[in-house]
């Protein structure tokens, strides 16, 4: 028995829980900045995970200029989680 006579199996259920639900804010982030419609239109300016304004040249939206990294860097800290 676990602690306060829980069972080990439902500590390990919870914690997969738990890491299944960080993961999915970290995925829903990503998919938010990708979904919005303002980072597909050109000339757009956004924030990068280090907090950077980042300008395009009006030529380019802010998504095509990301090049998916939100996405890769989504997918890796989901991987270390």
């Amino acid at each position: 028995m676990g602690i306060f006579g829980s069972k080990p199996q439902d500590d390990n259920l919870q914690e997969k829980v738990d890491k299944l639900e960080k993961q999915n804010r970290v995925m829903r982030a990503a998919l938010e900045f990708y979904a919005e419609v303002k980072n597909w239109q050109e000339g757009h300016k956004y924030r990068d995970e280090a907090n950077a304004t980042i300008f395009t040249d009006g030529s380019e939206s802010g998504a095509t200029v990301d090049k998916g990294s939100k996405a890769y860097r989504a997918l890796k800290a989901c991987d270390s989680i």
